[in-house]
């Protein structure tokens, strides 16, 4: 009961670590066409063509624990791969101050997402933003 919250993080930490390197089971991301979720296209990032980019995927990056309770990744938490899998377009990142959550801009097309939940192609289409979920669920500690 005494434990701080970074002591809670670190431990939610090595459990989502141990479970994804034990392959726990796996919940298929979910993909999801919207509109975007930022309007203002002033606030849009730039392709490397100059082009403001108005498409993308975000969403959330974690870890569901058996009672139904999700905690979400900091760092690195999601990976664009091109259509075919082969080659990493992108990477997401997900800061400490909202753990698990993403935005990252893409052109439209067809990628394969790659997360804690597994990968799971999706489709960014002109002037939408596709919403990830990509859950791996771990079993509570003993």
């Amino acid at each position: 009961m005494g434990e701080n919250a970074m002591g809670g993080t670190s431990l939610v930490c090595l459990i989502l670590a141990i479970g994804i390197a034990a392959g726990c089971n796996r919940r298929t991301p979910v993909a999801t066409p919207s509109p975007s979720p930022y309007p203002t296209p002033s606030s849009a990032p730039e392709s490397p063509s100059g082009a403001n980019l108005d498409s993308g995927v975000y969403g959330f990056a974690g870890a569901r624990i058996a009672e139904g309770s999700q905690e979400g990744v900091i760092g690195e938490c999601i990976w664009v791969f091109d259509e075919s899998d082969a080659r990493q377009i992108a990477k997401g990142e997900c800061a400490a101050a909202e753990p698990g959550r993403f935005r990252l801009p893409l052109q439209p097309g067809k990628y394969v997402i790659h997360g804690p939940g597994g990968n799971h192609p999706i489709e960014v289409k002109r002037g939408q933003w596709t919403q990830v979920t990509s859950l791996v669920n771990l079993p509570l500690a003993p």
